[in-house]
């Protein structure tokens, strides 16, 4: 990931996720509404001074629809929260279950981008493209973002949540679905670390966990987690399989979402001390 630092300010622009109104996620970033339909093609690829670069505007710029705005006292401190504004991509995927791409930097705000601007790539794999309409933060999610979000970046120091979070948020950009099980469950297992009867475990912490005072819906957590877990372990060893493998990615996906807000809304990781019948 390359990110330029040469002013006080700079842009990251987002596709798959939109925002109503700004949103302050931390110390010198801010979540705001982005457009770049003012834009024609050439005035689009003059802002590039880079071959590489005119790919990347050309795929993503009629996608942009949010943006970071990046600020701070130094050039240098700058480009820093913009490398690390990509954390804040990946956690907003994984919060919304949404494909966030953040592939372009601009010098100015989307609205004020023309031919004298600069534009720029930050990374050249192509993550995040894709046509599904993006997500829209609600004025409920921006309550819940005030109230939680700096909590969940907190939790980034943490290992095992940072890598569920990276899984959760990548596993889009992968169209086999038996890498996107893998994946998933990579960031299931990380949070309970259990290393032994693993799906018996997983299943009983996981139900804990996210239904300790509902016996139905612990169950039903319970054996969702063993049919889930059965179908990733015969993904991933290339057996073959009865059940839709979209289906069951989707749904622990859905699990993994569950399991990430819990934490973040409760600001711990679950304890196997804890969740011990």
């Amino acid at each position: 990931m390359e990110i330029l630092g040469k002013e006080k300010e700079t842009f990251v622009l987002l596709n798959g996720i939109t925002v109503q109104s700004d949103i302050q996620l931390g110390e010198g970033i801010q979540f705001e509404p982005a457009d770049t339909s003012h834009l024609d093609f050439n005035s689009a690829l003059s802002t590039c001074s880079r071959p590489d670069d005119i790919a990347v505007v050309a795929a993503f710029i009629p996608r942009i629809t949010s943006q970071f705005r990046i600020t701070s006292s130094s050039p240098r401190e700058t480009s820093i929260i913009a490398w690390n504004s990509s954390w804040d991509a990946l956690l907003l995927s994984a919060i919304f279950q949404t494909e966030v791409g953040f592939n372009l930097q601009s010098d100015v705000t989307s609205a004020k981008i023309s031919a004298n601007s600069v534009l720029r790539a930050i990374h050249r794999n192509m993550s995040g493209f894709h046509d599904k309409q993006p997500y829209v933060v609600t004025n409920e999610d921006a309550i819940w973002i005030a109230k939680y979000y700096n909590g969940a970046r907190d939790l980034l120091e943490n290992d095992s949540f940072q890598t569920a979070v990276q899984c959760l948020s990548t596993h889009y950009w992968h169209p086999n679905p038996r890498i996107k099980l893998a994946m998933i469950w990579a960031g299931i297992e990380g949070i309970f670390g259990a290393q032994s009867e693993i799906r018996f475990r997983i299943s009983v912490y996981m139900a804990r966990f996210l239904s300790p005072d509902d016996e139905i819906e612990r169950q039903r957590i319970f054996d969702l987690v063993k049919k889930l877990y059965n179908t990733r372990s015969t993904a991933v060893h290339g057996g073959k399989l009865k059940d839709n493998l979209s289906t069951a990615a989707s749904e622990s996906a859905n699990l993994l979402n569950r399991l990430l807000i819990k934490c973040i809304e409760t600001g711990f990781l679950p304890k196997e001390a804890d969740l011990v019948p």
